[in-house]
């Protein structure tokens, strides 16, 4: 079961990296991305023996029509199955909504932490 929301015991999080781009303003916005990546991300590959896992933080450009590029493991668990599935949920929630109408630049670079706690 993954949980949208960073350290809820018992339970796989993800979570927006404090770094956001969106600061406070869009927190409907990073509240939709977060749920879509949680609903994507499968931990299905990763050993079940593994209860839990360094955080994973996986960063990605956000273009202005909700594509992305640059998926990447900015910091790995040091589990790759887990990182592995950390990435492709990213891959999986999109296309995401556009950037909302507010924000100033054409895309930004979004980190996601993915915790796994099973």
């Amino acid at each position: 079961v993954v949980s949208p929301m960073m350290g809820q015991t018992g339970s796989g999080g993800v979570g927006v990296g404090q770094g956001s781009p969106f600061g406070n303003r869009f927190g409907n916005y990073v509240m939709i991305l977060r749920q879509r990546v949680a609903e994507k991300w499968h931990t299905g590959d990763v050993d079940p023996r593994i209860r839990s896992a360094p955080t994973a933080i996986v960063t990605f450009d956000l273009m202005r029509d909700g594509s992305v590029r640059n998926v990447r493991v900015a910091q790995g668990s040091g589990n790759s199955a887990l990182d592995y599935s950390a990435q492709r949920a990213i891959y999986d929630a999109t296309p995401f909504p556009p950037l909302p109408a507010g924000y100033e630049k054409n895309d930004a670079t979004v980190e996601f932490w993915f915790e796994l706690r099973r």
